[in-house]
C-alpha cells in the first residue's frame, strides 16, 4: 500500500496557523509540538526544524499574527495619512483584520504576552507594536488641537476602548447581531468620533 505523501510549500506558516487553531480549540496546556505536527500530517521531528520547543513556536504564532496585523495597518497609514477619514478607515482596518480572522484576537488578547502601555508619555521596545502605531497616528492627529496632556490621554484610551471593544463583539460566537457585521462597522465606528476637526464620517 502506497503511503500518502503531503506537499508543504510553507511548513513553518502551516504548524503556526495549526497551533493557533488547536489553542483555540483545546487551549494552551494541550498544546505540543507532536500534536500540531499530527494535524499538519507531518512527521512529529519535522517541527523541531523550524521550533526549539512549544515556547518558541508560541512566541512564533503571537509574531505571525502582529506582523500580518501591522502590515495591515501600515496599508492603511500609508493610504489615508493626513486625510480626514484616516481615524475611520484605521478603525475599519483594525476590527475587520480580526473579524476575518476571530482566532487569532483570541489568540492575542487571551492567551498572548504582549505589553499594551496606554500612557502617552514613554514608550519602550516590549509595548505592542500595533497599538504602538494607533497611539502614533491618533496623537498625531491630536496634535493641532488645544488639548492638555490629560485630555489626549483619555482620547487615546477611550477610541481604542471603543475599537477593541467592537472587534471583541464581532469576534464573539455567542454574540448574535441580525445585520452582517462587515456592512455596518463603517456605520458603528462614525457613531464615536472625536470632533470634525480628528476624524471624518
Amino acid at each position: 500500500m502506497k503511503q500518502t505523501i503531503y506537499h508543504h510549500k510553507n511548513l513553518r506558516n502551516e504548524l503556526i496557523e495549526k497551533g493557533i487553531e488547536l489553542v483555540e480549540e483545546y487551549g494552551m496546556q494541550q498544546l505540543s509540538l507532536r500534536k500540531v505536527a499530527q494535524a499538519c500530517n507531518v512527521s512529529h521531528a519535522a517541527p523541531y526544524s523550524h521550533f526549539k520547543n512549544k515556547d518558541d513556536l508560541i512566541s512564533a504564532m503571537q509574531s505571525y499574527i502582529t506582523d500580518q496585523f501591522t502590515e495591515r495597518l501600515q496599508d492603511v497609514i500609508a493610504k489615508y495619512s493626513g486625510k480626514p477619514e484616516f481615524l475611520l478607515e484605521f478603525g475599519k482596518a483594525y476590527v475587520l483584520f480580526f473579524l476575518q480572522n476571530p482566532h487569532y484576537f483570541s489568540f492575542l488578547f487571551t492567551k498572548g504576552k504582549m505589553q499594551i502601555n496606554l500612557d502617552i508619555q514613554g514608550e519602550s521596545e516590549e509595548d505592542y507594536q500595533p497599538f504602538s502605531i494607533y497611539k502614533e497616528q491618533v496623537l498625531k492627529l491630536l496634535a493641532p488641537l488645544e488639548l492638555s496632556e490629560e485630555k489626549k490621554q483619555d482620547y487615546v484610551i477611550s477610541l481604542f476602548a471603543y475599537i477593541h471593544g467592537l472587534t471583541s463583539l464581532v469576534t464573539l460566537q455567542n454574540v448574535k447581531y441580525a445585520s452582517d457585521w462587515e456592512e455596518k462597522i463603517e456605520d458603528l465606528i462614525c457613531t464615536f468620533s472625536i470632533g470634525n476637526e480628528v476624524t471624518s464620517c
